[in-house]
């Protein structure tokens, strides 16, 4: 008698029929039809889904012997599998934790005062007013030196904010940026992308080549939402600079849309004019959709709507375009099983949400070091400091954030999403049960699976029309 793994995850149905079944074990990922799927959900309807059997001969041999084989059924207990999820969920923390990530906020201050910010309160904090010195971009690289840089294959640093990209601070980002491409780095920036033309020469020399910018619809709705401090058009401001990233850099911009059901239904007409502009059949142009989050009086996190509801409006309204994300996590998720068919490999499985629970040092004016880019400034993310003489972290603080992981998480080492999910972002995480070492499951187990079904479609569809193009 074979049971059915307590980690098997089932896809919604795909538009064409069928199903996709993915192992949070072996990362494998199968297509199933209707039949064998109803089996399935017959089997999960009356029991407990960690004791799912099936007798012997009860499926066709080559289906049972297929399926063991690549994870889907086991001849162990929950509980030795759940071991064994443990054990990967150390490794994979163990492999990512060799690596580092680098942010650098060269101000922390802000020229826009958007209404939905999660940094406000921190435009009014006197740490905020201070840019960057000289001495400071000095010294946190030979902090970066002395950690050893990044330890990735590609040597990337971030620029974050407040705004990195203030015209009044060009002279020390530019010396920042010059300081990394001497010692082989290169560059991205989220930025608000207002004053951008004062960093052209960046882009185009190729030490920034990445960039994200925030546009939440068309003119009249974004200029309420991405409020200028002058009261100027912030939309005019971007689509004019972007036009000079477009024809007069390398540079590859990512466009994020922050979503809530005020602007959710104009989002067609913001994709318009980015195609009116030829940007949405170039590569180096990217659209990736996000629904809002925001804190309660006690600081919980949570959406401004249901995400799932904004997603589906969002994909109604680009589907046509190949290069539009909708949702941040469930974007990623997407792009990780259509590579992992398109590669002929299995899907990557992770025991870390994000490098903040693996190794993400942000260095911020004042000669301060955080661990989390969504809490800058805040005393909880806080890990270490760096000067003259040198990067000083603590290590109970470190470890707290660094040592997080999917293994360490009761709740998540019981779930089949364990190894997919991995147990969500520690930062919400501790906003909402004060403590990064719980989940924060944002809806994951309800959206994922018309994620898997619906890059899996996307590969077989691409798939069948290069086997049709050859007939």
């Amino acid at each position: 008698m074979l049971r059915l793994s307590s980690y098997a995850i089932l896809s919604d149905q795909m538009q064409h029929g069928g199903y996709a079944l993915l192992s949070g074990l072996t990362g494998a990922v199968d297509v199933i039809d209707d039949t064998l799927c109803e089996t399935l959900r017959e089997k999960l309807r009356h029991g407990d889904p960690r004791a799912v059997f099936f007798q012997r001969g009860e499926l066709p041999a080559a289906i049972e012997d297929h399926w063991k084989s690549r994870g889907y059924l086991s001849d162990i207990s929950h509980e030795e599998e759940k071991e064994r999820i443990r054990a990967l969920a150390g490794i994979l923390h163990d492999h990512v934790s060799e690596k580092r990530s680098v942010v650098v906020v060269p101000d922390m201050g802000c020229n826009y005062r958007c209404p939905y910010c999660f940094e406000k309160p921190l435009q009014a904090d006197e740490h905020a007013k201070t840019a960057m010195s000289e001495s400071e971009a000095e010294q946190l690289f030979q902090a970066i030196d002395q950690m050893g840089g990044t330890n990735y294959e590609r040597k990337s640093i971030s620029l974050f904010g407040g705004e990195p990209l203030i015209a009044d601070n060009r002279d020390i980002v530019f010396k920042i940026v010059n300081l990394g491409a001497e010692r082989g780095y290169q560059f991205n920036a989220v930025t608000n992308g207002h004053d951008l033309d004062a960093f052209l020469p960046l882009l185009a020399e190729g030490k920034i080549t990445e960039i994200q910018i925030t546009m939440d619809g068309p003119k009249r709705i974004h200029d309420k939402r991405r409020v200028t401090i002058d009261g100027s058009s912030s939309y005019d401001k971007l689509m004019a600079n972007m036009e000079k990233v477009m024809a007069g850099t390398g540079a590859k911009i990512v466009v994020r849309a922050n979503m809530d059901e005020s602007n959710m239904d104009a989002f067609g007409e913001l994709l318009d004019a980015f195609d009116a502009r030829g940007w949405m059949d170039d590569n180096r142009f990217a659209v990736n959709a996000a629904v809002i989050y925001q804190e309660d009086k006690h600081g919980a996190v949570s959406p401004v709507r249901d995400a799932t509801t904004v997603a589906h409006r969002l994909r109604e309204q680009s589907a046509r375009f190949r290069n539009v994300l909708i949702g941040s996590s469930q974007s990623l998720h997407g792009d990780m099983v259509y590579s992992a068919l398109t590669e002929n490999r299995p899907y990557s499985l992770r025991s870390n949400y994000c490098a903040a629970a693996s190794g993400m040092y942000v260095f911020t004016p004042g000669g301060r070091i955080y661990c989390c880019w969504v809490s800058v400034g805040k005393e909880c993310s806080e890990i270490g400091s760096y000067s003259s003489e040198g990067m000083s972290i603590d290590p109970e603080k470190s470890a707290r954030w660094f040592g997080r992981n999917a293994a360490l998480l009761p709740e998540c080492l019981e779930c089949k999403y364990c190894l997919v999910c991995a147990g969500g972002c520690p930062q919400y995480a501790e906003y909402n049960s004060g403590t990064v070492l719980a989940p924060f499951c944002d809806g994951f187990q309800e959206t994922y699976p018309w994620v898997l079904a619906e890059y899996v479609e996307k590969y077989l569809a691409e798939a069948r029309a290069e086997i049709d193009a050859l007939e």
